[in-house]
């Protein structure tokens, strides 16, 4: 008979809670006077906040992504759709939540599109870190959707930004005035997250508890496959078109990224067996002796200044799990 590898696959559940337990608060630099006009302005933005958190209360309480339609899509709506499946296996897997009330708005000053609005949440709770959310408007005929959240690493600072009256420059991703650019810092940082802490890369960027606990997870996932007469590995991916940058005060910038991780898991002679809460986002038949969790995340990465002699560092993160599958 086939042994069941529970403990090993089970591991697979471990998601990086940048949140939970974490002090000290991060916090959020105060803004610069205004010297341009912003792309939105904040009657604006005083709009388009409550209509997204109308839309996900509504989508909330009935546990329906179908309901998220004109402020909620993209990688946020996947994550959220797969969230309420987890809640409905397992009533302990409860979504994120998302604070309406802001501390900071941070808009864009483009005169073209797509175009970047962000907040930053009130603090959820005592041992959970604010929020950084990211809408992004795609052409002058379409809402501002929300896209991605992520909290805050622990401890971080979000540097200053430009007033919700200016609008912040937004960049592009080899921008010669950032150092490095913000396409080299991210290339570099997933590159750090895809080879480990070993990297040579990994003296480049400052600590954080996102990159730490996924090299934790990769290191006891490896070791429960070995001991399963099994295989572990892990692939990290971005796509630069989906990401997006803003120019804070001291000169450097803000990355906004999304990341795809995928999880392969293989045992021999066994069959994986998954949590409930996972099972819930099975697709593609039964499984056997593998199983591959895909995680939608997203990352916040500042690149300091010329004046700060820091290096980048990422400020905010969040791995979502949005599906698992036999192959």
């Amino acid at each position: 008979m086939r042994r069941t590898v529970f403990a090993a696959a089970a591991a697979l559940a471990i998601v990086v809670s940048v949140s939970a337990c974490t002090p000290p608060v991060p916090q959020v630099s105060a803004a610069p006077s205004p010297s341009e006009a912003a792309a939105v302005v904040q009657s604006q933005w005083e709009r388009i906040l409550p209509a997204t958190f109308e839309e996900l209360a509504a989508a909330d309480a009935a546990k329906d992504a179908t309901l998220l339609t004109d402020r909620v899509g993209g990688d946020a709506k996947t994550v959220r759709a797969a969230e309420y499946k987890q809640e409905k296996a397992d009533a302990k897997v409860v979504p994120d939540v998302l604070p309406a009330e802001s501390q900071a708005v941070y808009v864009s000053a483009a005169d073209s599109w797509p175009r970047v609005l962000v907040a930053v949440t009130e603090q959820p709770a005592d041992d959970v870190t604010p929020v950084v959310m990211l809408w992004i408007q795609d052409s002058v005929d379409t809402d501002y959707q929300l896209r991605g959240w992520a909290h805050m690493i622990p401890g971080a600072t979000l540097p200053a930004m430009a007033g919700p009256a200016t609008g912040a420059a937004q960049l592009e991703l080899d921008d010669p005035d950032v150092s490095p650019t913000p396409g080299d810092a991210l290339a570099g940082y997933v590159t750090l997250l895809q080879k480990g802490p070993t990297s040579a890369g990994n003296d480049d960027f400052a600590p954080d508890t996102y990159r730490e606990q996924l090299f934790t997870a990769r290191k006891v996932l490896t070791a429960a496959a070995k001991k399963a007469k099994g295989s572990y590995s892990d692939s990290v991916t971005y796509d630069e078109n989906d990401a997006y940058t803003l120019q804070t005060a001291d000169g450097g910038a803000l990355v906004f990224s999304p990341i795809t991780i995928t999880s392969t898991f293989k045992v021999k002679g066994a069959k994986v067996s998954i949590p409930a809460a996972d099972k819930a986002l099975l697709t593609g038949g039964a499984l056997t002796t593998q199983v591959v969790h895909t995680y939608q995340d997203l990352i916040v990465l500042y690149i300091p200044g010329p004046a700060i002699g820091s290096n980048p560092g990422v400020v905010a993160a969040e791995h979502n799990l949005v599906k698992v599958s036999p192959k």
